[in-house]
């Protein structure tokens, strides 16, 4: 089989489940990382890819809707910030994995805006000095309304727009935030109140 038929094959939702496990032994790092972003990939074969030696498979793996529990768990310890990332906000990662990932300051942004982030560490990370974590923690779909109050009145005025455009940011909040100091949080709550977001 040539390499362009092997690509092909790879990137093939119909491909049966065994040549795809076939093809991850495979030396092309395009034909793997392909592998990696199919949908009828294996959870064994997804398992085996996420020992790879290339990050951008590692990556695939940790972003794929099927990757599992155990296999997230493993890529939690990645070298790799990216990896760590994608497992962040994967919602098969466990909440055990999530707690851990929440003390690694490059990605606690990501696990702050994971909805089976434990409402604990939702809480403390609504306190965090990072606007970005700030910013992740006011889109949860997990958030609380007494924490979108508390965020409304956040500093920055980022996080006050995130806290607008939260579908669970009830009408007194966001008629309080359509009066905010800043231009930008109005033109927010204007433009949920005109599409009803």
């Amino acid at each position: 089989m040539t390499a362009t038929q092997a690509l092909e094959l790879a990137q093939n939702e119909n491909t049966p489940e065994s040549i795809l496990d076939e093809l991850a032994a495979s030396e092309d790092e395009n034909i793997r990382r392909m592998l990696a972003h199919n949908p009828n990939i294996s959870i064994e074969t997804l398992d085996k890819l996420s020992k790879d030696e290339s990050q951008f498979v590692r990556v695939r793996v940790a972003a794929h809707i099927k990757t599992s529990t155990a296999t997230l768990d493993s890529l939690s310890k990645d070298e790799s910030e990216f990896v760590r990332e994608f497992v962040a906000e994967h919602l098969n990662t466990s909440v055990e994995t999530l707690v851990a990932l929440s003390q690694d300051r490059l990605i606690v942004s990501w696990v702050a805006g994971n909805p089976n982030t434990p409402f604990e560490i939702i809480e403390k990370l609504s306190k965090d000095r990072d606007e970005f974590v700030r910013i992740s923690v006011s889109v949860n779909p997990q958030i609380t309304v007494e924490l979108l109050d508390q965020l409304s009145r956040d500093e920055d005025e980022n996080v006050r727009a995130a806290v607008a455009k939260n579908p669970k940011t009830p009408a007194e909040i966001l008629t309080k935030l359509s009066k905010d100091e800043s231009e930008g949080v109005r033109e927010v709550v204007l433009e949920v109140q005109n599409t009803g977001v």
